[in-house]
């Protein structure tokens, strides 16, 4: 969450409003920056100054006004004739006054502004492999394990934020566009499947159906129009945008109830299966990976989906924890 954004919490731990949870909220946000709690104990401060002040005060608007005028005028004469007034004492005192008034009414707009916006995010997050997420235009999102998406609660744009990988199937609408925002890319649809990896290092965005816009944020390098089993790679370090065509939709099955794969080598399908089945494969023999499957697992446990993979290829395997080692005879490298 952005600073302001926990002005609220700072308001209401004032007023002995806040719950448990957000109690535990604001302690860890105060933890993790020391800036954070140069920005409570500010707040503190002019919360502290204001409640010394005795409310509500009887106020004269039209004398106070008539007053004021008339201390202006004395303060100006007192200048040019450098005359010592009580009007020079009270300046740092008014100018305190002043700045507590404006501080408390900056929270005040910052808590209402942020009660009527921010508070309506909506954050799901994916604590197993496959989390479904209906948004409000019937759009399904499908989480991996880890990934978190954020919206704005009326989802008027149709734009989302994604940290993470999830597979997108989206109802279409060609008069409002999809938008999935990560830190460095945009990607816009009016209507389609395709599954977003958002890593550290790059993002992927794959299309099963339909035609999508891809490119990064800064509009450095253009977009890319991506279509069925394209690809599009935005490479953070570098940064660059590429793609790459006639991608095996089959090997990106993490976000299906099954994994179908229709002879297909091993070197495409291990990586979709580490996925799967939260394992590693350890190869004996490289040329394995040259070796192709045909078949079907159906959200088999992972030595199910082990033994049909071995006895099809005629290989053996082990396991050590999360390591799977695959044996037997290689297979030579396919003629292109």
């Amino acid at each position: 969450m952005r600073e302001e954004q926990y002005i609220p919490l700072i308001h209401q731990s004032l007023t002995d409003q806040l719950s448990g949870e957000e109690a535990d909220r604001l302690q860890k946000w105060l933890s993790a920056d020391p800036k954070n709690q140069e920005i409570y104990a500010e707040i503190l401060e002019g919360w502290e100054m204001a409640n010394s002040y005795d409310l509500p005060i009887e106020v004269d608007t039209d004398r106070a006004f008539d007053k004021f005028i008339t201390n202006t005028q004395v303060q100006n004469t007192t200048i040019t004739t450098n005359s010592p007034t009580p009007v020079r004492r009270l300046w740092p005192m008014i100018s305190t006054v002043a700045a507590v008034g404006l501080l408390l009414i900056g929270v005040i707009w910052t808590w209402q502004t942020t009660v009527s916006h921010d508070a309506l995010l909506v954050e799901t997050v994916a604590t197993g492999p496959r989390t479904l997420v209906t948004l409000p235009d019937q759009s399904v999102v499908t989480l991996n394990k880890g990934a978190k998406i954020s919206y704005d609660l009326n989802f008027g744009e149709r734009q989302i934020q994604l940290d993470g990988e999830a597979f997108f199937e989206v109802t279409k609408n060609p008069k409002k566009p999809f938008t999935i925002l990560t830190k460095n890319t945009a990607t816009t649809v009016l209507g389609t499947s395709f599954n977003i990896n958002n890593e550290a290092t790059k993002t992927i965005v794959t299309v099963f159906t339909g035609k999508v816009s891809f490119k990064d944020r800064a509009g450095k390098n253009g977009s890319l129009i991506l279509t069925r089993a394209e690809r599009g790679i935005y490479q953070t370090d570098q940064p660059t945008l590429n793609k790459e065509n006639q991608i095996a939709l089959e090997t990106i099955n993490w976000q299906r109830e099954n994994i179908a794969y229709e002879d297909q080598s091993l070197s495409k399908i291990l990586p979709a299966l580490e996925t799967f089945y939260n394992v590693s494969f350890e190869l004996s023999e490289p040329t394995l990976n040259n070796c192709t499957f045909t078949g079907n697992f159906n959200r088999a446990s992972l030595n199910n989906a082990l033994e049909t993979l071995v006895t099809v290829l005629n290989l053996s395997f082990t396991k050590n924890n999360k390591k799977v080692i695959l044996s037997g005879e290689g297979c030579p490298a396919a003629v292109e």
